[in-house]
């Protein structure tokens, strides 16, 4: 058993952090010991703490359980006050990336600010990378959120779904149904993730599988969130602003560094890549 910092996006901006690209982590928790600690990791890893809503109260918690694949379940604590993410508005670019997703791009209560969030984003030129990561304890009430889901995949400029998400929310069953159901809503630039079965890309121009490396796995935790970070960092470093001008070669390159860093992270314990692991992909890019 053992406890660290969390959380979909927190783990792509850790990822991102150690890679010295500008990140910053919107979001919200308590003024606690938790919370501090939470902050002081982001800090040390270099993300900027500029835009967090820290409340007064317990931060929230999860906790994820391993089946006998290392495949994690996950269990959520959370007691959030009446008012909810009060940050002051990120100045978005043309060169910026937003990763928004997970439950916290589902939740009514901050529904409101969100938006916002993203539309100041949108009106600015940002790339909006959506990433649904729908968590079992949605599904009770999936009716009542899809709405919600739709609305985020119609703001996206990609979206990077799994198969289980894709299953669960839009009843697809492979990837071709997958970019059916997000072209549908608006969106079609689509990277869907099998697991070991690999990756698929889907847009207008390409329509490709990528393997994944047979590797021994030690847990999951982590592993979309880190391949998402992968997606962002080759953008960032490749300084894509127009994602229709993408080469399939560039697009190799994007997809095959993902896959690397959700491997890596996957033969570990962490839920992000290792300050070495980091410190070798700089000396490359």
């Amino acid at each position: 058993m053992a406890s660290c910092p969390g959380g979909a996006m927190l783990n792509s901006s850790i990822t991102l952090g150690r890679l010295k690209i500008p990140v910053s982590f919107i979001s919200e928790f308590g003024q606690d010991k938790v919370g501090s600690l939470i902050k002081e990791f982001l800090s040390e890893n270099g993300v900027a703490t500029k835009h967090l809503f820290l409340y007064n109260g317990k931060s929230p918690l999860s906790l994820a359980f391993l089946n006998d694949r290392n495949d994690a379940k996950y269990e959520f604590y959370e007691d959030f006050p009446k008012k909810r993410l009060d940050i002051e508005m990120p100045q978005f670019e043309p060169d910026d990336i937003l990763i928004f997703g997970s439950i916290m791009a589902l939740k009514s209560e901050i529904r409101k600010e969100l938006k916002n969030i993203i539309i100041t984003a949108k009106s600015n030129g940002t790339t909006l990378f959506y990433d649904p990561n729908f968590r079992d304890s949605l599904s009770s009430s999936l009716a009542d959120i899809r709405p919600l889901i739709s609305e985020n995949i119609k703001f996206a400029d990609i979206v990077r779904a799994s198969n289980e998400d894709m299953k669960k929310i839009g009843d697809c069953n492979n990837p071709d149904e997958a970019y059916d159901f997000v072209c549908e809503r608006g969106c079609d630039i689509l990277i869907y993730t099998e697991n070991s079965h690999g990756v698929y890309l889907k847009t207008p121009s390409y329509s490709k599988h990528y393997t994944a490396p047979e590797i021994e796995t030690v847990s999951t935790v982590g592993a979309g969130d880190t391949f998402n970070a992968g997606i962002a960092y080759m953008l960032h470093k490749r300084k894509v602003t127009d994602l229709y001008a993408i080469s399939e070669t560039e697009w190799d390159e994007i997809i095959e560094t993902a896959i690397e860093f959700a491997s890596h992270v996957c033969m570990s314990a962490d839920n992000y890549i290792t300050p070495e692991f980091a410190d070798r992909l700089k000396k490359i890019y």
